[in-house]
């Protein structure tokens, strides 16, 4: 890093204080007027996670905040001057969260509650948020696509292959499981729906409908009411796929090819809610990326890459 960069660095570090409030000031200088913020969250477990999503993010000039999940992953990135600050589970004495991959355990259901809350309190503040999982990478600074500035508008137009102003029109958009990159640039929110909705890239917009999305999707995760069709559900992905999609059927949710927000929700959504989807070859995940390459058989620069698969 350069020395401007270790100076700017801790700069921040030294106004962080743990608070929410603090870190979202540190951040607000790279929001260069938007009110738009990656959210992510981790412990000093994931300390490598860590240390490469913030590299990134700062390369790419995103505003982002950590929830610090402990006090050592605050202490980390605070060092790094990453914006960052403690979350209540990190203020709780005794918690632990175990790495099983189950998301079953009561540890990973506590921190599912946890950000979800977050989530939802960061979009009440009046900011769009991006909730994205620590193993994504950022290529590019998200913000100008997803709130359609002009200068996004000059490669994201409405004749482009992705045009921002659909997105712009979402209160809520999700990336997508599904595996063909390439697919989903005729298929659109047809494409996407047809795979498992994936809360690991995420977009809350600070709308009435998204902020009303955002506390419910918390609540159904924090404390899913018996015998709802949140009772029993592992994960806050496994409940975001379960409020937007029609029970007893897939995929649930309608869309039409070459279209990127979504038709036919559930009915509790349905009229509601414009639920976008993030395109594909935009927010990739690992298989398209690196196995499948299709962002130089598509020639196109994604913001974001997600290691799955």
């Amino acid at each position: 890093l350069s020395d401007a960069t270790m100076s700017a660095g801790a700069r921040v570090s030294m106004g962080l204080d743990g608070t929410l409030e603090a870190a979202l000031d540190a951040a607000a200088p790279a929001m260069r007027g938007l009110r738009f913020v990656l959210l992510t969250f981790g412990n000093a477990a994931f300390s490598e996670l860590l240390r490469n999503f913030c590299a990134h993010a700062r390369r790419a000039g995103a505003a982002h905040v950590v929830g610090a999940v402990d006090v050592g992953a605050f202490e980390l990135l605070r060092e790094s001057g990453s914006p960052c600050y403690k979350t209540p589970l990190a203020l709780a004495t005794g918690y632990s969260l175990d790495g099983a991959n189950s998301h079953s355990s009561g540890s990973w259901k506590a921190f599912a509650a946890m950000r979800t809350g977050e989530v939802a309190r960061v979009v009440a503040t009046g900011l769009d948020v991006l909730h994205i999982d620590t193993d994504v990478v950022l290529l590019r600074d998200p913000a100008p696509f997803c709130m359609c500035t002009a200068a996004a508008r000059a490669e994201f137009g409405d004749a482009s292959r992705f045009p921002c102003s659909a997105l712009r029109a979402a209160d809520v958009a999700v990336s997508s499981d599904n595996m063909g990159p390439s697919r989903s640039v005729a298929g659109g929110a047809a494409y996407h729906g047809a795979g498992t909705f994936n809360s690991g890239l995420l977009l809350f917009r600070a709308t009435a409908a998204g902020r009303r999305f955002a506390a419910q999707w918390h609540r159904n995760v924090a404390s899913p009411e018996r015998g709802s069709r949140f009772w029993g559900k592992t994960s806050d992905q496994q409940v975001f796929n379960a409020m937007v999609r029609r029970e007893r059927q897939w995929p649930g949710v309608g869309g039409r090819r070459g279209e990127w927000i979504m038709r036919r929700l559930h009915e509790d959504w349905d009229g509601n809610l414009s639920l976008g989807a993030l395109p594909l070859p935009l927010f990739m995940n690992g298989h398209g990326y690196f196995v499948q390459a299709a962002h130089r058989s598509l020639q196109v620069s994604p913001f974001a890459v997600h290691a799955t698969y």
